[in-house]
């Protein structure tokens, strides 16, 4: 077995949780991340950021650790490190310190994520904290304009929603619908633990002893739920045929700012679709990089931006692709067009083989970094688990990224990046009788 492909061990628990261990002999740390399948792309509308907002919640105490500060202390004591994260499909929380702890550890995590207390004055406190948090990403254009993108690539889908809600759904959420949201969604068979470390006899009873979920199963806790936030997948599925001229070409987002601040691109496939391994080759050659195609036509040869990079965000049933770059509002129009260069570049002539092998090469390379620590290694896993139901070997990785051939490439850039299928969403001082200018430079 090649040194890098990970060791591990996969079981579904009696109570129905999926749970992936990873023995890391003689490593110093162990680390332990659990994800809910439940993200802000599940909330209805009235409820929209109600993930998020529980996600807070958890930290406020729970029956072992009745406040915020014994909480904290239980790990900072330690020199641990701990987090949480919401994103549009899942939930996460983990916690990382030295190796003996390992039971220190699991009693911590397992009561964090199953006996919250959500009293009501951390609630209301806690309402403040996020809307002051929706203000720093408003103030935040390199933040924000990833929102502004994916509400034009994804029109009419929850995927095109902030993931941390509204200032209008964020007042309007009580602490009941908080209670309801956390019963209808944080049960066993509805979790994945993944641990990495130097586990010792680390044995499903144990997880069973720190993981003593309220609600058994789903089905239960759906039946205690009154008006709260639909567990129903809401799934906009728009087909190749929805991107055409009738697509909106362009959006502003108008704000008095020295800088525009932009992204172009266009939608593109499920994280379960194969040609998600050339997409990230693609990805690594337009701007994935000090020395990628963007940042070498617009920054290096043109200086016009600071930063620019590309971004490939996938979904359980589509995604998208983009470039994206903050610059003087003076030298927008001439970016653009530098970008659509770019696009038309990839899509007429292809790449090279020097290309193409430097950015496999790069992937192959930030993967290899990405399997160093426990962090690494458990979070590969547990997110391989709840997205893909399977962890591929790195070895399988590499022989797939090796494969990839100019032609896949080419064919590839001539599907999704023709003109008419590209995007273009901007932060600036742009309003909109400016789009339909900027739609002509995609054309």
């Amino acid at each position: 077995m090649p040194v890098s492909d990970i060791k591990f061990s996969r079981k579904k628990l009696k109570n129905g949780m999926e749970l992936v261990t990873a023995p890391m002999l003689k490593n110093p740390t162990i680390t332990a991340i659990i994800l809910f399948k439940i993200g802000s792309r599940y909330e209805d509308e009235k409820y929209a950021g109600i993930s998020h907002f529980l996600e807070h919640i958890v930290f406020k105490g729970n029956k072992l650790y009745r406040n915020p500060l014994e909480l904290s202390a239980a790990v900072d004591s330690l020199g641990g490190r701990y987090n949480a994260f919401t994103s549009k499909e899942y939930t996460g929380f983990y916690i990382k310190v030295g190796a003996e702890y390992l039971d220190t550890a699991l009693e911590w995590l397992g009561q964090l994520v199953t006996t919250p207390l959500i009293p009501d004055q951390d609630v209301e406190m806690e309402r403040n904290v996020i809307l002051e948090e929706i203000n720093m990403y408003n103030d935040t254009p390199t933040a924000q304009i990833g929102y502004i993108f994916e509400e034009l690539v994804f029109p009419g889908s929850t995927l095109g929603r902030n993931i941390i809600g509204t200032k209008k759904s964020l007042i309007g959420i009580k602490k009941s619908e908080i209670t309801k949201h956390f019963r209808s969604n944080y049960y066993p068979s509805n979790a994945v633990l993944a641990i990495a470390g130097d586990l010792g006899e680390l044995g499903e009873q144990k997880v069973n002893k720190y993981f003593k979920f309220l609600k058994k199963d789903g089905k239960q806790a759906l039946e205690d739920k009154v008006g709260g936030p639909s567990p129903r997948l809401r799934l906009h599925v728009a087909k190749a045929s929805d991107d055409g001229a009738r697509a909106k070409r362009v959006k502003t987002f108008y704000k008095k700012t020295d800088q525009t601040h932009l992204m172009l691109g266009a939608k593109t496939f499920s994280y379960l679709d194969k040609r998600r391994y050339p997409l990230s080759v693609i990805s690594a050659i337009m701007g994935g990089g000090m020395s990628s195609w963007a940042f070498t036509e617009i920054r290096e040869k043109r200086g016009l931006a600071y930063y620019v990079r590309s971004s490939t965000d996938l979904y359980k049933d589509m995604g998208a692709y983009s470039i994206g770059a903050g610059l003087n509002n003076d030298k927008l129009e001439l970016a653009v067009k530098e970008i659509m260069k770019l696009f038309k570049r990839i899509r007429e002539k292809g790449v090279s083989a020097k290309d193409l092998k430097k950015a496999k090469d790069q992937l192959i390379g930030g993967m290899l970094l990405n399997r160093e620590t426990s962090e690494d290694i458990a979070t590969t896993l547990v997110s391989d688990v709840i997205s893909y139901g399977e962890v591929t070997p790195f070895s399988e990785d590499v022989r797939i990224i090796k494969r990839i051939n100019q032609s896949e490439i080419k064919r590839l850039a001539q599907e999704f990046f023709a003109p008419e299928r590209l995007q273009l969403a901007m932060i600036g001082p742009w309003k909109k009788k400016d789009e339909e200018k900027f739609a002509k430079l995609l054309k």
